[in-house]
This record gives structure tokens, sequence and C-alpha cells, in this order.
């Protein structure tokens, strides 16, 4: 009774409440994101292939981001909450600018020193040994919930420059995707590489081999991951 009363008495913020979009209807509009559907024949593909784990995560992926689009869907409608920097915070001084740059170079290189440490340990680890697997899975979960906790970013629209900038790298990625979905019905089984026809694994499997090989993938799937989080 208190919400009846609360709306009779302010139908602006009724009619706002009323104006937001389900939780089911945020989700449909999750579901119709490109990288959703992206990762979840990726999730479908690696399954099949012989890589149950892989496509587990890319599955848990999809599914973390179309709660994140529901949650962005939600905030965004009339009468969602968004975050908003106060005047106090976005004052600083010229020495506390200073102070900050510092502290940010030496976390920078602190986590660039514990990073190339990360390489050197397990880059060292056996190819599909347990300890492998598991400190990549773990590093990626905790950076995944690390980013996750973050506030909700309003990003520019798409245009000009930019948007033709996206679309080209779209056409990228569905191209290498189109060939590895190719390359990978091509082969004599799903769980058999085929070097007439080879997937990226595949190419990628004499890299992967050596310790420095394994040790530089790992360094430039790191970076990788500093950049996409730092976007």
């Amino acid at each position: 009774m208190t919400d009846v009363g609360e709306a009779a008495d302010n139908p602006a913020a009724a009619q706002a409440s009323a104006r937001q979009p389900s939780p089911g209807r945020a989700a449909v509009a999750g579901l119709r994101q490109p990288i959703v559907a992206i990762l979840l024949l990726i999730a479908l593909f690696t399954t099949v292939s012989g890589k149950p784990l892989d496509g587990f995560l890319m599955l848990a992926v999809a599914a973390m981001l179309i709660v994140d689009a529901a949650r962005s869907r939600r905030q965004a409608a009339p009468g969602g909450s968004a975050a908003s920097p106060s005047a106090a915070a976005l004052a600083t001084s010229p020495a506390t600018s200073r102070q900050s740059g510092r502290r940010r170079l030496l976390v920078r290189a602190a986590w660039l020193a514990a990073g190339a440490l990360y390489c050197v340990v397990v880059g060292s680890f056996r190819r599909y040994s347990w300890p492998a697997t598991a400190s990549v899975v773990t590093l990626g979960c905790l950076m995944i919930a690390i980013a996750w906790q973050g506030p909700l970013a309003r990003r520019r629209p798409r245009s000009g420059a930019l948007l033709r900038r996206a679309w080209l790298w779209a056409v990228v990625l569905v191209s290498g995707g189109l060939l590895e979905l190719a390359s990978l019905l091509e082969q004599p089984h799903l769980t058999t590489d085929s070097y007439a026809h080879p997937t990226i694994s595949a190419l990628t499997d004499p890299v992967l081999a050596s310790f420095p090989g394994r040790s530089a993938i790992l360094g430039g799937w790191l970076l990788a991951g500093w950049y996409v989080i730092s976007r």
C-alpha cells in the first residue's frame, strides 16, 4: 500500500517507473547484441570440438554481457539511476594532479612487473596441464570480476570516422570467424587438426610448444586485456 500511495502522490515518478523496461525485455535487448551472438556461437563450436572449458567460459561471458546490457538499459530509462561526478570530484589542484600521475605511473610499473613474472611462471608450465589452465582461467575470471565493478560509463554515439573504424573491425572479425569456422568444418573430425585446413589453434601449436613461445603469447594476451579494460 505504501508504494501505491507514493505513486499516487508522485505521478511523475510512477510514470517514469512504468516506462522502465522489464528485466525480461532488457535481457532480450542484450541477446540482440552481435557480440553476444558471436560468443554463443563460439561457445557452441568450441564445445563440440572437444574444448568444453573454453565453451563454458565463452558462455559465461555472453551471459554476463546480457546481464550488463540489461542493467545499462534499465539505468538509461527514464527514472533510472545514473552516477554523475560531483563538482568536488572534478576540481583537482595541479599538485594533486602531479601526485596522482606519479601514483599511476608506479602502479603501472608494478602491474608490468607482475605481468612479466606471471608470463615467465605460467609459460614454464606444460601446455594443457592443470596448473597452466588454472592460472589462465583464474586470472581471466578475476580481471572480469574487477572490471565489472566499475561504474557504467556513458559513451558518445559512434559517428563519422569512429563508426567507419568500428565497421572495419567488425568486417575483419567476422571474416576471421567465418574462415575459422570453415577450416574447422573441413577437418577430418572436429577434434582432429588438419594442416590442409588449419584452424588458428593448429597454426599456433608450434609457437605454444616452447617455453618462450608460451610466455610471449601470454604477454600479448595480458597486453590486449589491459588495452580493452583501459578503453
